[in-house]
């Protein structure tokens, strides 16, 4: 699995094709024609890299299916990737520890961890990276987002706010 990747895309299994092709149609229509997914050895994930801010074009999709919800088919869910590290409890501290830096004072957070083809627990990686950021967990409704996305060897991470992560439900009416 390549590194150079800062979308991760949820689909139905068997269908990582259709959403490959959906991710081109949606980027287009948005601005960025050399957006690049490709299928992962996890079914129903692909990942797929934009010319474009990760966050400025999740914003700029859901303004897009906002005006035809029936665009989207195939893709689920869409989520930034800000940093891309090796798999190591020691690598996905540190950077998790400078990302929840950004974290202001008055700010709460959730950590949101999964983990494929790993031995890492998401639990117990939730309860050890949180020692590294010292701000007031809010479960429930927080300003940030923690999301740590473990794909066996390597492992995305980013802080975002809980309307960064676009998902297809949010658009059934």
């Amino acid at each position: 699995m390549h590194k150079n990747f800062n979308l991760l895309v949820s689909c139905p299994r068997f269908h990582e094709k259709d959403a490959i092709a959906e991710i081109w149609y949606l980027y287009s229509n948005i601005g960025d024609n050399e957006v690049k997914a490709e299928q992962t050895i996890f079914p129903g994930l692909i990942t797929a890299k934009t010319q474009l801010n990760p966050l400025e074009s999740i914003r700029n999709l859901r303004d897009l299916i906002k005006t035809d919800p029936l665009i989207l088919k195939f893709v689920l869910k869409i989520m930034p990737i800000e940093t891309i590290v090796d798999t190591t409890q020691e690598n996905i501290n540190k950077v998790a520890s400078d990302l929840g830096s950004r974290i202001l004072p008055n700010e709460t957070f959730r950590i949101t961890a999964k983990s494929r083809f790993s031995r890492i627990n998401p639990q117990e990686l939730i309860l050890e990276v949180a020692h590294f950021i010292d701000r007031k967990v809010n479960l429930t409704a927080p300003n940030k987002i923690l999301l740590i996305q473990i794909l066996g060897t390597i492992t995305g991470l980013s802080l975002i706010e809980p309307d960064n992560i676009l998902t297809k439900t949010e658009f059934l009416e």
